[in-house]
């Protein structure tokens, strides 16, 4: 996995800011993708101005009683606060010996030192790809790749600037090397903790010669998670399936009344649901010409949660047909 650096950008002037609810979604989403792997700040992230106060007593003052769509982002900074922070990332080289290319932003000068440190720490073994998350549209990081150079070595930090990005990459890294259906399935229920996936399931996925490449079922699946979070907010299932197809590009939709009333076909979606008994699994997504994948939903813990009942080839219709 990367070692992925959180900038200051949106910190800045937070306290008078209205547009944080988004970036607060954005990060918990790739931070949930992470898993284990944390994401990193600069220490001197706690005193940064916010418009009202340096940021660490700015948002223990108000962690509870800021507006609703802040507290998501205050709580996730202060966690980070903690640690482990960028500059505590083992490295081989001064950073100060580091040019940049193109030059970063002079202030603030700890940023400097963050990005460099990140470019260190990628020349330093073991390697591994560094990124920047600049999810404020306004940050003055605004280039796609810093490049750093110290003698004939070269690091490069991508700055990815929204979560489309970070999450596009995140999934280029969780489905390298996969290959088929049952592969993709078992890389998105480790990496999306809403997902549960029903042997099933697993079987289907088994047996089933993927239509469509292995990034896109991993996609599909794990944007469920998407789903869920719509419903969490009491839109209703179609709703939240219009939200899951446009964020992730596949379509869902709920079986037609014919379907249900089929004895086989309904049998067919039909899955136990451990502590839940047999559930029908009428919403289906569909990241293939005949890969569907099909789920049912229930609240654990004050959230929603997605079972999978099937991923594999389109199950038969009404007629026969599939």
């Amino acid at each position: 996995m990367p070692v992925v650096l959180l900038n200051h950008d949106f910190v800045e002037g937070m306290a008078h800011r209205a547009d944080l609810g988004p970036v607060a979604v954005a990060l918990q989403d790739v931070q949930r993708r992470l898993g284990g792997d944390p994401m990193h700040v600069h220490p001197e992230l706690a005193r940064q101005a916010t418009g009202g106060g340096p940021f660490v007593v700015w948002a223990n003052q108000h962690r509870n009683d800021a507006e609703a769509d802040r507290r998501p982002l205050i709580a996730l900074l202060l966690r980070l606060l903690s640690g482990p922070f960028v500059t505590d990332l083992p490295i081989e080289r001064d950073v100060s010996l580091l040019s940049d290319d193109p030059a970063l932003p002079p202030e603030p000068s700890w940023r400097r030192e963050a990005m460099r440190h990140l470019a260190a720490r990628t020349l330093s073994p073991p390697c591994a790809a560094s990124w920047a998350l600049s999810f404020d549209p306004c940050s003055d990081l605004s280039q796609p790749r810093y490049r750093f150079t110290q003698g004939d070595a070269i690091a490069e930090v991508d700055n990815l600037r929204s979560s489309a990005e970070a999450l596009s990459r995140l999934g280029e890294l969780a489905t390298r090397g996969l290959v088929g259906a049952l592969a993709a399935l078992d890389a998105a229920e480790r990496q999306e903790n809403r997902l549960i996936v029903l042997p099933r399931a697993r079987d289907a996925a088994r047996k089933w010669n993927l239509d469509c490449p292995e990034a896109t079922l991993f996609r599909a699946l794990v944007d469920l998670a998407i789903y869920a979070a719509a419903l969490d907010e009491g839109l209703s299932r179609e709703l939240a399936a219009e939200r899951y197809h446009k964020a992730s590009g596949v379509p869902m939709s709920r079986e037609s009344g014919e379907v249900s009333r089929s004895p086989t076909c309904k049998r067919q979606r039909t899955f136990v649901v451990p502590d839940r008994g047999e559930q029908y699994f009428d919403m289906h997504a569909k990241p293939g010409a005949s890969t569907r994948i099909h789920i049912w939903t229930a609240v654990v813990e004050d959230r929603h949660v997605v079972y999978v009942g099937h991923c594999g080839e389109h199950l038969l219709l009404p007629g026969g047909k599939r």
